[in-house]
């Protein structure tokens, strides 16, 4: 109806006004784009990033809509005309279906650096086709405009399309409007639907101005320009209330924050005093002049001070006179370093850790000391302990253990010569009494009457005196082996090993050089008992069929293993304190200053591994 009458009203000029209200428009949309872009900094939400390309491509779509309407220099054709709205409709398309999107109420979500300037590349990329496709190849465009007719079909059926859209999204902000105003709660995108419910119904009479005009000059551009700019303008003020009112709303709920977690941490500075307050070992802070800023009572009380006479004094008082250089040294490498903690003073011989009282007393410390910065200032904290007790009661068991040690080879070495003495005595006397029995009973084996009366019990006889004499010499040989002084201990080891082999049936191998065994006797005869030991449990315990001793020898030391392919041996029966030959061995190889191991590969066999030093005279 109002179509004729307004038709009437022609603009004389229309190029300035048109170009006027475009660029404001554009400069609208551009700042859109800023705000909503920059306004969270590194932090962006999606659809904070979402609209600020759309609408910076909008506004350079827009742009080229500007620059090629017809009467602008160099393009006054139909073809720029046809140029122009379709850079129109383009435009209008993206703020169309951006403004429906945000309708539809997405669920936000923050989006990375990278993925924030992925859609920004993505939206100029496409842009620029858009406006290669327009400029270059516009034929591929169905026609928005026709010289002496106008707008085309193709031009009003997406002014349409654009108004039926505009329409669907002024309806949604509506009625998001009435449920966010009842509910605050629900609204996860902070915009003020409002604005957007205004500026997309101003959109929608925009496209309906600009859908009727025929040409340049008629009012109806311009009334649909002034429609557009008012709904830029709406836009711009519900895009300010999202992108900068609600970092302020952040500030604010960050200031809440701060002020509850100053308050944690002021309950927490409490609950840490009154921890180092309460604390049984010594804390004392010192900054990096070695000043006593911080000590607890419990450092006060194992010094001997008062707690107010420590702070603020130096730490020299508290080390001796003779260690005050090495320890400053020692703290400042300390804090080169960069290790943030250390442990001192674990073992009671370490005297560099060492306190004085304010007696003049010296005493053992352990403590762990930690240093960090603050304001560019080094300090350092130490966490100690008095550990005169311990040290004592460490120096006694030592010395307990050292004399167990000692009585332990005395025991051996003295069991040793005793075994020696018995089996001479079994050997030389016992012996040689009864091999002089069987000697006389050979005699009377010659007396012919003699003999043939008491032939069955003489031979009886005769057969105990040898069973008697082959048990003295195995009684004699375990006590003491006859080779192992005659032969060595390779020979030794090899009778063993061949006695060992015919008496339980296992197969039993002996890898050695005769010249890697040439020990002195004290450890030849270790070693022999070792092995001696461990075929004893084989027989016994292991269930084993084979049996291997091996020996290896170097310069420094004789290594060697004696491995079996029985049952094994469980991991708590390695340490029991029943297993007076595993302790046995142990005791011996300790008495060497050597290494002993067993283990069960598998739990399969059984290994021990023995590595005992030589020395140079051994050696050679």
């Amino acid at each position: 109806m109002n179509q004729d009458w307004l038709s009437a009203f022609r603009i004389p000029e229309p190029l300035p006004v048109h170009t006027l209200l475009e660029t404001v428009t554009i400069i609208i949309f551009a700042s859109v784009f800023i705000v909503c872009w920059n306004a969270f900094g590194e932090i962006r939400k999606k659809s904070s990033v979402i609209l600020a390309v759309a609408f910076l491509c909008t506004a350079i779509l827009g742009f080229l809509h500007a620059i090629t309407f017809q009467g602008m220099p160099g393009f006054s054709s139909p073809e720029d005309m046809h140029k122009s709205l379709s850079f129109w409709l383009v435009s209008r398309s993206i703020i169309a279906t951006t403004l429906l999107g945000l309708a539809l109420d997405p669920e936000d979500s923050p989006i990375t650096q990278l993925q924030s300037y992925g859609v920004l590349l993505a939206g100029l990329l496409a842009t620029c086709a858009w406006g290669i496709l327009i400029f270059i190849f516009p034929d591929w465009i169905p026609l928005t405009f026709l010289p002496g007719k106008g707008q085309t079909v193709f031009k009003l059926g997406c002014e349409l399309g654009l108004i039926a859209i505009n329409t669907l999204t002024a309806l949604l902000f509506y009625r998001h409007s009435l449920r966010f105003q009842s509910d605050k709660s629900a609204e996860h995108l902070h915009i003020e639907r409002t604005p957007l419910f205004l500026a997309s119904s101003m959109m929608a009479m925009s496209e309906v101005y600009f859908s009727i005009y025929a040409e340049t000059s008629d009012v109806n551009v311009v009334i649909g320009h002034a429609f557009q700019l008012f709904s830029a303008i709406a836009i711009y003020r519900s895009m300010v209330a999202v992108n900068i009112h609600t970092p302020y709303a952040h500030l604010a709920a960050t200031s809440v924050n701060l002020a509850q977690s100053a308050e944690e941490l002021k309950l927490e500075r409490q609950r840490l005093s009154r921890m180092i307050d309460t604390a049984i070992d010594g804390i004392i802070t010192v900054d990096d002049h070695q000043n006593i800023i911080l000590a607890n009572p419990a450092a006060a009380l194992i010094f001997g001070y008062e707690l107010d006479d420590l702070i603020g004094r130096s730490l020299n008082i508290l080390i001796p006179d003779r260690h005050r250089h090495a320890h400053r040294k020692h703290v400042h490498q300390f804090g080169e370093t960069g290790i943030t903690r250390r442990k001192m003073g674990t073992h009671f011989e370490d005297f560099y850790v060492t306190g004085c009282r304010a007696s003049g007393e010296e005493f053992p410390i352990e403590a762990s000391i930690a240093h960090q910065f603050e304001n560019g200032h080094r300090f350092y904290t130490v966490i100690f302990r008095d550990i005169t007790d311990r040290k004592v009661a460490k120096e006694k068991m030592a010395k307990y253990h050292e004399q167990l040690s000692q009585l332990s080879a005395t025991l051996q070495s003295i069991r040793e010569e005793e075994r020696k003495h018995i089996a001479r005595e079994l050997h030389d006397d016992l012996g040689q009494l009864l091999a002089a029995l069987r000697m006389d009973l050979s005699l009377l084996q010659r007396d012919a009457m003699f003999a043939d009366k008491n032939k069955q019990t003489i031979h009886s006889m005769d057969q105990l005196i040898l069973t008697a004499i082959t048990t003295l010499r195995r009684i004699a040989t375990d006590l003491r082996p006859r080779a192992l002084d005659e032969g060595g201990l390779f020979f030794a080891l090899q009778t063993l090993q061949k006695d060992f082999s015919q008496r339980h049936k296992i197969d039993c191998e002996l890898i050695a050089d005769e010249t890697q065994l040439i020990l002195d006797d004290v450890r030849s005869t270790a070693i022999y008992r070792i092995v001696q030991e461990s075929l004893t449990n084989v027989a016994r315990h292991a269930d084993a069929s084979y049996v291997q001793i091996e020996f290896q020898r170097n310069n420094e030391q004789l290594r060697f293993t004696i491995a079996d392919n029985g049952k094994g041996i469980d991991e708590q029966d390695m340490s029991k304190s029943q297993s007076f030959g595993l302790v046995g061995m142990r005791e011996r190889i300790k008495a060497m200053n050597g290494e002993f191991c067993v283990s069960s590969p598998a739990g399969e066999g059984t290994v021990i591994e023995i590595q005992l030093p030589l020395q140079a005279k051994q050696s050679a």
